[in-house]
């Protein structure tokens, strides 16, 4: 009963603030993806204890409650943003850059739910696509002045900051050598998260020309760097290092670009300090593990590969992939959840259709911020939105040995492409209105 009068408050609260500041449903959403749903009273009180001492034994009465907040505060954030628009009070849905491009991949995807066995998996497939598309859509429409893209980039940062405790508690409670997991219970979600994150700080961190503003992201950059070594994560890794050489391959780098990296790479050496570390790292490197690793996520392919074999156009149907691996192998545990690579995913579920639909939406995404990339070098965002330019490349490396759709950080994605399109417009008020 406690647990429902919880979440019921929470609603309330949000759904009363989204109303009189509608762009506030990005900070929302941004704050909502570490938890993935579900609100752990246990792990709160531990973690209260281990920090403050004093035992919480009222809060560890309460049940754990599973939601899914990043569905209700989009579901909120439509049906607000329509009610406004009905009224006239606000026009919110007047930018559609890059959002009609998406839609040959949703029209695929329905066509793929028609093979789908089991309906609740369908609608969370579907969802998950639809979802990435909306938080998009509201953050290009809602975020339209530097004050309120500024409060979004915070929330990243400070979320970003959050993340960092836990994994440091996670550290300190099982050694240095420890693969970081922090809420997302694997570090491989975990790496994915933070190289969204570690791009956009740093593209801001140059831009910057506060010095107590260059000092807190310099503090948010090492936290998210560090938490990036324990994860211990070779694709993570390589996606973060090809993404920042193939972006200082387009731009010219400047002498704090120069002054950025020397920190990165001081962190890094203070952290090989640690014996614990060091010899992790080694092993992460080692030949003969990555060469296993590579084996298993080949397996993938193969295995992938002999379960559409038969249904190519339109793939195996959206949400069966769970349902039908059992019939195809029998070392299920290594592909029970995903097929460790975004990009075959879908195809294996969507087809040919599908995939070629979502990689035109990515090849229009890309063509549009590398134009936009040369356009805006004289302008005062330009290094942010190299940082956000990073973010949203990173995100497609990284998918090609993982699945990022899980946690929300998808999500993530969405809002940091948003934030990426809304700074091409701001020399264009016709088309980014402030009328929100």
């Amino acid at each position: 009963m406690i647990s429902w009068i919880i979440t019921i408050s929470l609603v309330c609260i949000i759904t009363s603030v989204i109303f009189y500041r509608p762009y506030l449903c990005v900070v929302f959403v941004i704050v909502s993806i570490p938890f993935e749903g579900v609100i752990d009273f246990r792990f709160i009180s531990i973690l209260l204890h281990r920090v403050t001492g004093i035992s919480f034994s009222t809060i560890d009465t309460l049940e754990d409650i599973t939601i899914y907040p990043l569905e209700i505060i989009l579901a909120v954030s439509v049906l607000v943003c329509i009610y406004k628009s009905i009224l006239g009070r606000d026009n919110c849905f007047r930018n559609m850059k890059l959002v009609y491009f998406y839609i040959p991949f949703v029209l695929c995807i329905l066509l793929s739910a028609t093979k789908s066995i089991e309906l609740s998996l369908m609608v969370k497939e579907i969802v998950r696509c639809l979802e990435l598309i909306v938080i998009y859509y509201l953050t290009i429409n809602l975020i339209n002045d530097d004050k309120k893209m500024r409060v979004v980039l915070y929330s990243i940062f400070l979320t970003m900051a959050m993340v960092s405790v836990i994994g440091f508690i996670n550290i300190n409670y099982n050694g240095l050598g420890y693969r970081v997991t922090s809420f997302f219970g694997n570090p491989n979600p975990l790496v994915g998260y933070v190289n969204l994150v570690i791009p956009v700080s740093f593209g801001m961190l140059v831009t910057s020309a506060f010095l107590w503003e260059r000092i807190a992201l310099g503090i948010f950059s090492a936290l998210s760097i560090i938490i990036w070594v324990f994860t211990f994560s070779r694709t993570g890794w390589f996606s973060l290092v090809l993404t920042m050489i193939l972006i200082f391959s387009l731009i010219k780098v400047k002498k704090r670009v120069v002054l950025f990296l020397v920190v990165f790479i001081a962190i890094i050496a203070i952290l090989f300090l640690s014996s614990n570390t060091r010899d992790k790292f080694m092993y992460a490197l080692n030949l003969n593990a990555a060469r296993v690793s590579l084996e298993d996520r080949a397996l993938s392919y193969s295995i992938g590969l002999n379960m559409v074999k038969d249904d190519l156009i339109l793939g195996i149907g959206i949400g069966n992939y769970p349902l039908l691996i059992k019939k195809y192998t029998k070392v299920y545990e290594i592909t029970q959840h995903h097929l460790h690579s975004l990009y075959l995913q879908l195809f294996i579920e969507a087809g040919i259709m599908g995939l070629s639909a979502f990689v035109f939406w990515l090849v229009c995404i890309v063509k549009y911020l590398v134009n936009s990339l040369k356009s805006l070098e004289n302008s005062r965002h330009y290094w942010l939105f190299v940082g956000l330019v990073g973010g949203v490349i990173v995100y497609l490396f990284n998918n090609l040995a993982d699945v990022l759709t899980v946690h929300g950080i998808h999500l993530q994605w969405g809002v940091i492409l948003g934030l990426a399109v809304v700074l091409t417009q701001f020399r264009k008020p016709e088309t980014c209105p402030k009328t929100v």
